[in-house]
């Protein structure tokens, strides 16, 4: 991989299939620098477009993001060409190691909270495309804020919103088994409330989570066969 010039050392936070998260410093402040990973399978031309296009256009649905009312990390800084974007670094724990150890109030609470958040995204054709637990912070004021939007992408398609949906729930039921039905509820009254398109998107949601389980069904038959 290319190495990242920069002032402030590097120190790596995450490491996924699309980016490496590092934690520096930005302007005295410290930050998260996102460098997305050229595709070496890919030809040359294509790959740059890609990595310039995914760049920007995280960048604009982050500020997008944050003029809806959403908490999320701003972009401070951005090299479309080489795949950087540096973004504000919020101190906090993720929402999935808190679940567990919170009582039931305060989960139902945070995930009513994630519900207005995903809300305000869908009701401005915002897909986040990786609703987990692992992808919401809670900061030192016992405030939520979402992250990682490398996936997302804009669409006014119901189906695409009810997606969003499902793979939060079944990232919620493989993870926290003891409080996934109080969580979806929570998450589903706050989320539904003053939703547009709200009936078909929940029409949507309800035939893929239905098709889930067809599936799965149908898989264990085979298995006995």
């Amino acid at each position: 991989m290319e190495k990242i010039k920069w002032i402030e050392p590097l120190q790596p936070l995450s490491w996924g299939a699309e980016s490496i998260l590092y934690v520096t410093k930005y302007l005295g402040k410290k930050v998260v620098l996102k460098h997305r990973i050229r595709k070496k399978y890919m030809d040359d031309s294509l790959s740059n477009m890609l990595l310039r296009k995914r760049t920007i256009s995280e960048a604009k649905i982050l500020v997008e993001s944050f003029l809806s009312g959403v908490n999320v990390p701003l972009p401070l800084f951005l090299d479309p060409e080489k795949g950087i974007l540096v973004i504000n670094y919020i101190e906090g724990i993720l929402l999935k190691e808190l679940v567990e150890e919170k009582p039931l109030g305060w989960v139902k609470e945070k995930s009513c909270a994630l519900g207005e958040m995903v809300k305000k995204l869908h009701n401005n054709n915002i897909i986040h495309g990786d609703l987990t637990t692992s992808n919401v912070i809670i900061d030192k004021k016992d405030t939520p804020y979402l992250i990682d939007f490398g996936l997302a992408f804009h669409s006014n398609r119901p189906e695409d919103k009810a997606v969003d949906i499902r793979v939060l729930e079944r990232a919620v039921v493989s993870t926290h088994t003891s409080v996934k039905k109080e969580f979806m509820e929570s998450f589903f009254e706050c989320y539904l409330r003053n939703l547009k398109d709200s009936d078909e998107i929940l029409y949507r949601y309800n035939r893929i989570s239905l098709m889930g389980r067809y599936v799965k069904k149908e898989k264990r038959v085979t298995g006995r066969m």
